[in-house]
């Protein structure tokens, strides 16, 4: 059992409505810890209460692709062209579903056409399959090609298309092939009346509490919800070889190298310790949440947070700017979750 308090303690000061949930995997065992400030109780236990997870999604629609190339529904190297039938630019006959995944697509982080002014607080909400056709008709990022450019767009298109080909919508795609095989019946895009129950509600750094988020035609670039006891489940997933989709999750793993760069299907990489680990993260409006796994040991984390690294209000940020000004220090000061996970797996690698 690791004491989790001093590596959380910075976060959790001043978050009066704070859940922070987390994992510590190991290829045998899952350890929950509950932690924070909350004044409101939840109906549900800790490892049961539901979470944005925001981009963390990313990684689910990447296995979703290799699931549906092992049933050779599609392949990774077929064009974006070759789905998009309304799309009449060449730029789309060269941008591969491998692209979108590993975003090196050149497609935006935002369409051009996406105004996240229009519903601020839900910036996803209004943009429809009409919106994301139109922009895709005239779309022309060629120069930018081959270039890792982190995109929501590239991914809610990936997602888009896996659910065109497959003819299911993005729940039954994960109910399918990850979420029913690995007993993950907490996790989905849509929730139902029980699940929504449990549902808590996401704050930004300023304590303000946020709508939950509609991703709309992006749901595979982050609409996924989920609790700690299913993402904990998830990370396992990724250690063991012994289960249903164990081989598109260790494909997953495997580095695809792109001009001069390996990436990673759904995945980003990065050096702990001097041993690789794989991660990914997610926020909205509302929640913060990271995972990483480390397998040459074999161990794993999961931060799920109902708080955001930032504030979704523009006089929030002239507020802090005047008081740091002033005092010299954060009003809101800004904590991400990463660090905070990464300091907790360093100590498992260590132990």
């Amino acid at each position: 059992m690791i004491d989790l308090q001093g590596f959380v303690s910075d976060y959790i000061k001043g978050k009066k409505h704070l859940h922070l949930e987390i994992g510590v995997i190991t290829k045998e065992d899952i350890e929950y810890h509950s932690l924070g400030n909350p004044k409101k109780k939840s109906v549900a236990s800790p490892e049961h209460r539901l979470f944005e997870i925001g981009s963390v999604t990313k990684v689910f629609t990447s296995i979703l692709l290799l699931e549906l190339e092992r049933e050779q529904q599609l392949s990774t190297d077929d064009t974006v062209g070759k789905y998009i039938y309304n799309a009449k630019n060449d730029y789309l006959n060269k941008v591969t579903l491998k692209s979108l995944a590993t975003h090196t697509s050149g497609l935006p982080r935002l369409a051009t056409n996406l105004n996240p002014t229009k519903n601020r607080l839900n910036p996803y909400s209004d943009y429809t399959e009409d919106d994301l056709l139109a922009f895709l008709s005239d779309a022309d990022f060629a120069d930018q090609m081959g270039s890792f450019e982190y995109s929501n767009t590239g991914v809610g298109l990936l997602g888009y298309i896996l659910c065109k080909v497959s003819g299911s919508t993005y729940d039954d795609l994960l109910k399918k092939y990850i979420t029913g095989p690995l007993n993950m019946t907490e996790t989905a895009a849509m929730l139902n009346a029980e699940q929504n129950g449990r549902f808590v509600d996401g704050h930004t750094s300023t304590g303000k509490k946020m709508p939950h988020w509609d991703l709309s035609v992006h749901a595979g670039a982050g609409a996924i919800k989920s609790s700690v006891h299913d993402m904990s489940l998830f990370v396992q997933a990724n250690l063991n070889d012994d289960h249903p989709i164990a081989s598109a999750i260790q494909k997953s793993h495997v580095p695809i190298m792109i001009g001069d760069s390996d990436l990673y299907l759904g995945w980003h990489k990065d050096k702990l310790l001097d041993q690789n680990i794989l991660w990914h993260n997610g926020g909205t409006f509302g929640f913060s949440s990271y995972l990483a796994l480390n397998k040459e040991q074999g161990i794993g984390i999961v931060l799920l947070s109902n708080y955001c690294f930032g504030s979704a209000s523009i006089v929030d940020e002239y507020l802090d700017a005047i008081f740091k000004f002033i005092t010299k220090k954060d009003l809101y000061p800004l904590m991400p979750l990463d660090p905070v996970g990464n300091k907790i797996l360093e100590a498992m690698m260590q132990r």
